[in-house]
């Protein structure tokens, strides 16, 4: 083989190794859009659930339900803040 002929063949198979990572970048970025879409659509399902049991029930219901709510917002902060603690 001639040097051209190896400088050739070492510039095509850069090319092909760019066209795969760029591939594979652009798989990615899909997944973290369909992820983030995803959540956006379960987090409006969510909301939308929850103000329909809020108006739709007794008050005690609904102060019931926001003080649960309360609760587990306030657990999830604290486990957030132990999992911070051991991981320092």
């Amino acid at each position: 083989m001639s040097l051209r002929a190896t400088a050739a063949m070492l510039k095509l198979l850069r090319f092909i190794i760019l066209l795969r990572r760029i591939d594979n970048m652009y798989k990615q970025s899909m997944n973290v859009a369909k992820g983030v879409g995803l959540g956006l659509l379960t987090g409006a399902a969510v909301a939308a659930i929850g103000a329909k049991a809020m108006n739709g029930g007794s008050h005690k219901r609904a102060a019931h339900m926001k003080k649960n709510a309360s609760r587990a917002i306030h657990t999830v902060g604290d486990m957030l803040g132990d999992m911070e603690k051991m991981l320092r």
